[in-house]
This record gives C-alpha cells, sequence and structure tokens, in this order.
C-alpha cells in the first residue's frame, strides 16, 4: 500500500475510533479508585472502582466492616454498611449519593430482603429523587451474604 493511502487509512480509523476533539491520551483515560480510610479495602483482585472520564463505577459492595473486613451482624446493619460501603467508595472519586444515575442490588432472598433495601435507601435518600436501581435475587453472595450493591454515577470532574 503506498504511504499516501496508508496515512489516509489511519487517519480514517483514528477519526471513527475516538470522538471530537479527544486524544489517544484522554480516549483511554482510567482512574482506579484507591482505598482511603474511609472506605473498604480489596479483599482480591479487584478495585473498590473506577473513573472514566465523568461517571464513575463502584465495584460490588457488601455490607462489611472497614477496618476488620467481617460481615457486620443484623441484617438491617449489614445493609445499611453495603450503602455506607458504596457511597464511601464513590466519595474517594469526589461523587455523592445525588449524583447516583443507576444501582443494582444483588440479594439471596428478593422477599424478605428487597423491604429491607428499599427501608435502608428511604433513610439515605430521604423522600427522594431515587436513582435508578434494579434488584436482582441470586443463588447465593461470597461469605454466604445476603447483599451486595454497585453502583454509577456522574460527577463532572470541572463543576
Amino acid at each position: 500500500m503506498n504511504r499516501p493511502l496508508r496515512a489516509l487509512l489511519i487517519a480514517a480509523i483514528a477519526a471513527t475510533a475516538m470522538p471530537m476533539g479527544a486524544s489517544a491520551e484522554t480516549a483511554s483515560a482510567v482512574q482506579i479508585i484507591a482505598p482511603t480510610d474511609k472506605t473498604i479495602t480489596p479483599s482480591g483482585t479487584w478495585s473498590i472502582g473506577a473513573r472514566a472520564g465523568d461517571f464513575v463505577f463502584i465495584g460490588g459492595m457488601r455490607g462489611t466492616d472497614r477496618v476488620t473486613g467481617k460481615m457486620v451482624e443484623g441484617d438491617e446493619a449489614r445493609v445499611r454498611r453495603m450503602f455506607d460501603n458504596m457511597l464511601a467508595a464513590a466519595e474517594a472519586a469526589g461523587a455523592t449519593k445525588a449524583d447516583a444515575v443507576r444501582l443494582t442490588v444483588f440479594v439471596t432472598d428478593v422477599a424478605k430482603y428487597r423491604p429491607l433495601v428499599n427501608k435502608v435507601q428511604k433513610d439515605i435518600w430521604g423522600d427522594g429523587p431515587y436513582p435508578p436501581r434494579t434488584v436482582l435475587q441470586v443463588p447465593a453472595l461470597d461469605q454466604g451474604d445476603i447483599a451486595e450493591i454497585d453502583g454509577t454515577f456522574y460527577a463532572p470532574l470541572k463543576k
């Protein structure tokens, strides 16, 4: 292939692969959220979350104590800690509960735990508005836990 045609082809591919105004450097900029003294520390090969542009993605958070790493006692306390752990991770990336655009909650018994998730979320968000949320029943969670949550937040770096 001749040199001018190859350069034109490379430019065309690059133009379709990146949004207008983006560079190769900014198009792949994903920042992993580091644990803080207010967040849990991952117990395995995962991160608490990541920022990609103006979006913050928080990985599955359970009702574990951030200091001991053990699950807190009591169903309501555990669900509350699950939300608190997610929001603390979001805060570490500059997001708040008002920035939540999507939540996914996994529970081992939807009939038993969905009302508890609703109660705790109402305690945290008050009378709303509430972010979109999906509650899914799963057969099991790590360490026999009852619930896990992940969240997506929109938190522009330049406000």
